[in-house]
């Protein structure tokens, strides 16, 4: 357990939570952005299609 302890001491965890705001933050303005179509479903499942005969 010590290499997880240096491992932490040698990551700046302020750094490693703005850079996951960061792209928690990209990610949704890009789905704002993106047409009707193609934006992604954040709750929910995705719709089942039907079985092709």
């Amino acid at each position: 357990m010590g290499w997880v302890r240096s491992l932490l001491s040698e990551l700046n965890l302020k750094f490693i939570i703005g850079l996951s705001l960061f792209c928690i933050l990209a990610a949704v303005v890009n789905n704002l952005r993106a047409p009707e179509g193609k934006a992604v479903k954040w709750i929910g499942g995705q719709e089942i299609l039907e079985r092709p005969e």
